[in-house]
């Protein structure tokens, strides 16, 4: 008697909308020190099981940004003592950095690509540098702002992940917001310090962004989920 042929099983491919990118980082190696990490310190303990997670626009590939970065690192290093870094990754955050554990991060992602894949591909356009100090107000930031002309698409984007976030008890967005790319950062709250600087470091990023308009307003087609070592990129309608 012949045997009955066993069906073949089929991966599922993921959707084309989704792509995921893992780094080489290994939980394991991450740690609290400070010093290995240029003084900073983290906001919340690592923990095992529980990552690290945040959604962002990816600003990476905008070089008049780093253009910008660049001009304004060489006016603050010749025009006062504090030690300003580079922010190596350029982006844009659309939820506050949020810790969640690692069996609930595939409902999350799946939550993510239903809500962020339906919304139309938009374009930043920026306005100007703003002083940021964190909440903990242990590092002080120098960011572009985003123009109001992009903000509207940035609120109702944001809406909708604080409206996911809920789901999952997470922390909501800012309600003050100022949508940014922070592009120098240094220890400790030096706002003050920084802010008296601000009318000649607008007039650097005036004389970029007049050069670099163009390219840097170039439309935003994918949104990010950095979980850990993972980030998932989100293809916008």
């Amino acid at each position: 008697m012949s045997s009955i042929p066993k069906p073949e099983c089929t991966a599922k491919l993921p959707s084309p909308a989704l792509t995921v990118v893992a780094s080489n980082t290994d939980e394991s190696e991450l740690n609290d020190d400070s010093t290995k990490h240029d003084g900073r310190k983290r906001s919340f303990p690592h923990e095992r099981g529980i990552w690290a997670s945040y959604v962002f626009v990816d600003c990476s590939d905008i070089d008049g940004l780093r253009s910008i970065q660049q001009e304004c690192k060489s006016f603050l290093d010749a025009g006062t003592t504090i030690d300003f870094r580079l922010v190596d990754h350029l982006h844009l955050s659309l939820t506050k950095t949020f810790t969640i554990h690692h069996h609930n991060i595939a409902s999350l992602v799946d939550n993510l690509q239903e809500l962020l894949t339906v919304q139309k591909t938009f374009r930043l356009e920026y306005e100007g540098l703003e002083v940021y100090v964190n909440e903990e107000r242990t590092r002080t930031f120098l960011g572009v702002r985003v123009a109001p002309a992009s903000c509207d698409t940035l609120e109702t984007l944001v809406t909708s992940l604080d409206e996911c976030m809920e789901q999952y008890k997470l922390p909501k967005f800012y309600t003050q917001r100022s949508f940014h790319v922070s592009i120098l950062w240094c220890l400790d709250d030096r706002e003050e310090e920084i802010r008296a600087h601000l009318p000649a470091l607008t007039d650097v990023f005036e004389q970029v962004y007049e050069e670099e308009y163009g390219e840097m307003n170039k439309p935003v087609r994918k949104l990010c989920f950095k979980c850990g070592n993972k980030t998932f990129y989100f293809q916008l309608a």
